[in-house]
């Protein structure tokens, strides 16, 4: 059996050698990548409102915020015909059952979220996201407060895990390592892909803060020495977000809502003409 994840392939099966399409055969259960491959992830998730500011901002309207911004992204992924993944947080599954079939039916993986939830609570979750899409809910995004073992996650039959950290203004100053997938306990482990010349992670904050040309730029000498890179943007980023009472950080407030779905237009459209590819985690890695 083989499966082509870009119709334009059928296309050039004939032309050069040099001819560099996205192609990606699924042979037999083994798969042959011959492009450069983008990982584009989205988190399901609501914003973080100070402490002081939490009684004045409804769950409704974190809801809202969270449902607009993952329609947005959702419209824009549809435009370039592309699938990804989206990692709900675990305490929103039950409250967006059909923005999350949605999601399913469209042929994006789901995954979960973990940021401060239980070993009970995930299996919960995962057993509820799994009866309402018919689909076996495979990886973990975790933050470092509860981060759960490969042992535990095998436990739970997921098989990979994607361990993600904050994202501020202050990593601007830490000069990170590189980053790549390894197998741990028999789980992939995937972790935010780091540039190798910028040292800047691919995480959500470097895309909102950067200009858009530095940011392919530092996409394209990634791929120049790794196999993929993997990126992450929150569902909150596509909706403006400038009143007051949410009380976000200015640096927080800059270049959310159209100006974000701008610069994810212009990065699929530059994807789209650098012949990279976009796929699903459990596509790539499995």
């Amino acid at each position: 059996m083989i499966e082509f994840w870009n119709a334009r392939v059928l296309e050039n099966l004939n032309s050069s050698p040099q001819n560099n399409f996205k192609l990606c055969l699924r042979i037999v259960d083994k798969v042959f990548y011959f492009y450069d491959m983008v990982l584009l992830t989205f988190n399901i998730i609501a914003p973080e409102i100070p402490v002081s500011y939490q009684k004045i901002v409804t769950e409704e309207e974190l809801l809202k915020i969270t449902t607009d911004g993952t329609q947005k992204i959702l419209e824009i992924l549809e435009k370039y015909q592309v699938h990804t993944t989206f990692f709900v947080e675990i305490s929103l599954v039950e409250k967006l059952p059909e923005l999350l079939k949605s999601i399913a039916k469209k042929g994006h993986e789901l995954g979960l979220l973990n940021k401060y939830s239980y070993q009970k609570e995930i299996e919960t979750a995962k057993g509820f996201l799994e009866e309402l899409t018919g689909k076996t809910i495979r990886g973990m995004r975790q933050f470092p407060e509860k981060r759960l073992s490969s042992e535990k996650l095998k436990a739970m039959q997921f098989i990979y895990r994607s361990p993600m950290d904050f994202s501020n203004i202050f990593f601007f100053k830490n000069t990170l390592e590189r980053k790549i997938a390894y197998e741990e306990h028999e789980i992939m482990v995937i972790p935010e892909s780091v540039s190798p010349y910028s040292r800047l992670p691919y995480n959500d904050f470097t895309f909102q803060m950067i200009p858009m040309k530095f940011y392919q730029n530092m996409v394209t000498e990634t791929l120049e020495k790794e196999e993929y890179v993997m990126i992450y943007l929150n569902s909150w980023q596509f909706v403006e977000l400038n009143d007051k009472k949410f009380g976000l950080s200015f640096y927080r407030k800059y270049n959310l809502g159209v100006q974000m779905e701008e610069k994810l237009d212009r990065f699929l459209k530059f994807v789209e003409e650098n012949d990279l590819a976009i796929t699903r985690m459990k596509d790539f890695f499995f």
